[in-house]
């Protein structure tokens, strides 16, 4: 369980529940979208973002696969996360998964930005119900990788601790540009 993407994912098993709605907004393969789509059930949602097609296309297959009818993907940029919620209707939300960088096996030089990362953790977070949590994983071992992770953190280290708890799961015996995660906790 120290691994970090299962830490994230313990600490969904742990806070989401039947019915809940969630998002994936950064929807990549689509495995934290499956994982959020077992824990909120068929009565629950997960609303998931990418801004590529092959991302969609390789997550719908594996939704498809998995029998998962409740993850509603979008071909847009998770900044765009809470206008497709106003469209739905969806005032607030459970949690918020993210993980950060570029689709594995795809075209590198397409990753996630400081700015529409910071712009979409600050709506979800706006979103998200007292108590609930958003999961970051940063990845800092490529340039752009490591230009978001100084932004990101920036941005954490100065939410008002009224507003949101936020801790960091790293492990130390590793290098500087290994991956880690950070969580918020809505107060």
């Amino acid at each position: 369980m120290l691994s970090i993407i299962p830490f994230i994912h313990q600490l969904f098993t742990d806070t989401i529940h039947e019915g809940d709605i969630v998002v994936d907004a950064t929807l990549g393969n689509g495995h934290d979208s499956l994982v959020l789509s077992n824990l909120v059930g068929d009565n629950g949602k997960v609303f998931a973002f990418d801004i590529q097609q092959e991302a969609i296309d390789q997550a719908n297959q594996r939704f498809s696969e998995n029998n998962r009818h409740n993850i509603y993907p979008f071909l847009k940029g998770h900044e765009l996360a809470t206008d497709i919620l106003d469209e739905h209707a969806i005032d607030e939300i459970d949690g918020a998964i993210f993980n950060l960088g570029y689709l594995p096996g795809s075209d590198q030089q397409i990753t996630t930005t400081e700015t529409t990362t910071i712009q979409a953790i600050e709506r979800l977070l706006n979103r998200l119900k007292p108590g609930g949590h958003i999961g970051i994983v940063i990845y800092p071992g490529h340039p752009e990788g490591r230009q978001e992770k100084e932004a990101v953190m920036d941005y954490l280290r100065n939410l008002p601790s009224k507003i949101a708890d936020v801790a960091k799961y790293e492990m130390v015996n590793r290098s500087e540009r290994a991956p880690f995660a950070v969580v918020i906790q809505k107060k």
